[in-house]
Order: C-alpha cells, then structure tokens, then sequence
C-alpha cells in the first residue's frame, strides 16, 4: 500500500535517493552526490507555511511533489506550484503519482488553496499521459527560463 506524508529534515534519508534518481532522469551531469543532496536538502528544510514536500512510500520511498505558494493569482488569491513530482522507476505504473496529485491537491485545499498549476516539458509525453489519464486540462502558456550566465547578464543590464 502506498501512503504520502509531508515530509520534513527526519525524512532526509529517504528524499536524498529520490532526489539524486530525479536529477539522472532529467539528465543532470551528476555533479552532486548524496553528501551534497542531503546538505542542500536540510538547507531548505524544514519549509516555511507557504510550501509543502509531500513523500510517498511503501516499503520504500517511492516519489515526492513539491509544492509552493505563490501571489497574485485569479482575483488576487494566493496560486499553488507544483515545481516537482518524481516517482522512481520501480513506483511508477503502481498509482503513486495518482496518490502523490492526489495529496498535493489536498494539501492545497487543506491550506485554502483554489488553483494549483505545474508544468512539464513538452518533449515529456509519459508526464502529458500521466495528467491526461487524471483529466487535467492544459493551459496555453509559453514557459521561460532565465539561468547561468543569462541570469547574469540580465542582471548587470543597464538601460540606456
């Protein structure tokens, strides 16, 4: 049976594996290893009121979503992210992933939440099945991401 739970820093053990396999399948060059993934880890833990880590487990951890709280949303009320759900290769195919939305859209309403929007990129179809299967509607929008040395030179612009 699998149960999820908000995990806080006595769940370290348990996110560090997750963490590391999230950051191989999304093709990470491993630059981290599990000393560095747990120190990053107790840094953001535990989270403040506005986020929320949900882990499921059985025997074993299987997955995590994280989820946080943003402003504005529609009619100026507070919008909720899920930037994350990972489940491991050995959970997936077993309804973790239903169980972790599931939770996440619970602890959304728990906390007053109305909307809860996440991405997932485009060449991801297993992810655009996953959400199709649980009848979440795709929203139009175009993503951006500003990092590295474009996040620098954006932030040493000077208009003139």
């Amino acid at each position: 049976m699998v149960y999820v739970t908000e995990a806080g820093l006595e769940d370290i053990e348990d996110l560090v594996p997750l963490a590391l396999e999230m950051e191989r399948f999304y093709g990470a060059d491993n630059k981290i290893d599990a000393t560095v993934a747990a120190a990053r880890l107790r840094a953001a833990l535990p989270l403040p009121a506005d986020g929320a880590l949900l882990l499921a487990r059985s025997a074993e951890p299987l997955g995590f979503a994280m989820l946080y709280r943003m402003f504005p949303g529609r009619d100026l009320e507070p919008v909720w992210y899920l930037k994350e759900l990972f489940v491991v290769a050995a959970g997936r195919g077993q309804g973790v992933g239903e169980r972790l939305m599931q939770a996440a859209a619970a602890a959304v309403v728990r906390r007053g939440g109305q909307r809860l929007e996440f991405t997932t990129g485009s060449e991801n179809a297993a992810a655009q099945r996953f959400y199709d299967r649980l009848q979440i509607p795709v929203v139009g929008k175009v993503f951006y991401r500003l990092e590295d040395e474009g996040l620098e030179r954006l932030a040493r612009f000077t208009a003139t």
